[in-house]
């Protein structure tokens, strides 16, 4: 059953690439974290959240307590340790906080909400028949784990400077995390290198990928109408420059360079660590890990907790320098 359970959210983990922010802000770059010239997000989560859903088309209010609950039975397995689940409901309430002051007044998001289940936009959220639905019996046995964690997050606002973290996560690292600006192009202080050599030890750590040079020719003109590449596919991916737990800093496609959070969101890898081959009109990836690297891993947040660690030691390894409020 927890192999039923983490691969449930896996797929969700796959789905949430990345924090759009890129459209948000009054200064911003163009490679998804975005930069703001208006200081003051708020640092106390609010008692009611109003949520523009998706698949109704509707804005639901609902309480903050439901809305960190669904978001982790989106997020994370449910039968994660509870430190851990901990952990990541602060992680979820803190991402949520900074992607309210983001979007207030943007004409983003619908009128009268302040954030989105949109896993592109903003993160998952998983309203509560739902996770009856996907959890069955399991959802009613760690129901009352997943609301003590919620609560946790809710009061455990994770901040630098004063204000609310960009405390991305993801499922599995590489066996170290990535640092931002491998994957959005933006170094934040908080989201450097962090050891995370439990990650080795999951189940499916390293993966390979297939896909033919036809469609990844297909999305790069898709991400750039006029970007030029050579005829010949064996001559595509050169100059490969990566970290030592495998992350792709640059890697160039012709004349162009991209780094390796540019493909994981161009092409759908399944991480941001890789090494990429060719032959016979298709390419072949060999991934590590799961997620685009940044931040928390939840894989091995579980084992930090299993190992006695505390949410609040976790969250202090995972995103550097950062405090709790």
């Amino acid at each position: 059953m927890k192999d039923i359970l983490i691969i449930i959210v896996l797929f969700a983990a796959m789905i949430f690439s990345l924090p759009l922010l890129k459209h948000l802000s009054p200064v911003r770059d163009t490679n998804g974290l975005s930069e703001t010239t208006e200081p003051g997000f708020p640092a106390v989560f609010p008692d009611k959240v109003r949520i523009y859903l998706t698949e109704t088309d509707n804005v639901a209010e609902i309480s903050a307590a439901e809305y960190i609950e669904g978001c982790l039975a989106a997020q994370i397995p449910i039968n994660y340790h509870p430190e851990a689940l901990k952990a990541q409901a602060s992680a979820s309430a803190t991402y949520a906080l900074r992607l309210m002051g983001e979007l207030t007044g943007s004409g983003i998001l619908p009128d009268g909400a302040d954030i989105s289940d949109d896993k592109q936009l903003c993160q998952p959220y998983m309203p509560e028949d739902k996770r009856i639905e996907t959890y069955g019996n399991d959802y009613a046995k760690y129901r009352e784990v997943i609301q003590t964690a919620a609560a946790y997050g809710i009061s455990h606002i994770i901040t630098y400077d004063g204000e609310p973290i960009y405390a991305v996560y993801h499922s599995v690292s590489a066996g170290g995390t990535c640092p931002s600006d491998c994957v959005w192009g933006r170094a934040l202080p908080y989201l450097r290198r962090a050891d995370s050599p439990w990650d080795r030890a999951f189940p499916h750590f390293e993966c390979r990928n297939e896909i033919k040079a036809e469609e990844i020719r297909s999305a790069l003109a898709h991400y750039d109408s006029g970007i030029e590449i050579p005829v010949d596919p064996a001559r595509w991916f050169t100059e490969m420059n990566a970290d030592e737990n495998g992350y792709v800093i640059s890697v160039n496609i012709g004349k162009n360079k991209f780094s390796g959070g540019d493909l994981w969101r161009i092409l759908g890898l399944r991480s941001t660590a890789f090494t990429v081959s060719y032959e016979n009109g298709i390419f072949t990836f060999v991934t590590r890990g799961f997620g685009h690297g940044a931040g928390l891993s939840q894989f091995g947040a579980d084992a930090m907790a299993a190992s006695g660690s505390t949410a609040e030691q976790i969250i202090s390894h995972y995103y550097i320098g950062a405090s709790l409020t």
